[in-house]
């Protein structure tokens, strides 16, 4: 079941990055036009800036996914068999207690923007386009643990290969 959850969340992952991605680059072209002709909504640079942000996200959130995020695991990469696996629990335990402060400060962060009434663009308040900082910290921080679990997801000479004679 877990499986069947992962494999829908990468598919609404990557549904979003990839409508994310073109909408920035259509955004980015009328923007692009708007300035050559002089007139063009003033909130359009809001839009891009927070359009972005959610495209890093999203892009850290799948390369969590696939496991290529950026981790200090050099002694992973040193350590071969049990203390390998050792050093790869944690690893993927201090990654996610990482993503599990982040994701309570993103919280607490976008708590105050909301309290604040502030607008980012087009009366969409600051707290909406902050909403996803939470979130994806939290999905990055499950993300972690869920690896720990994988033995594929470790580097090739910490798993246990078989091997036949």
């Amino acid at each position: 079941m877990l499986h069947q959850l992962d494999g829908a969340l990468a598919r609404v992952e990557n549904a979003l990055l990839a409508f994310l991605g073109l909408g920035l680059l259509a955004v980015a072209a009328a923007q692009l036009v708007f300035r050559m002709t002089g007139g063009g909504p003033v909130w359009l640079d809001a839009l891009m800036r927070t359009a972005t942000l959610w495209l890093a996200l999203l892009g850290a959130l799948v390369a969590t996914r696939e496991g290529r995020q950026l981790r200090i695991d050099a002694l992973v990469r040193k350590l071969d068999g049990v203390w390998g696996t050792a050093a790869a629990v944690i690893v993927g335990v201090f990654t996610a207690t990482i993503c599990a402060f982040l994701a309570y400060s993103s919280y607490t962060l976008t708590v105050m923007e909301r309290e604040g009434e502030g607008m980012v663009f087009a009366g969409i308040p600051n707290w909406w386009a902050m909403a996803a900082l939470p979130i994806v910290f939290t999905l990055m921080g499950l993300r972690a643990l869920g690896q720990i679990a994988r033995p594929s997801v470790l580097p090739e000479h910490v798993s246990p290969e078989i091997t036949e004679p």
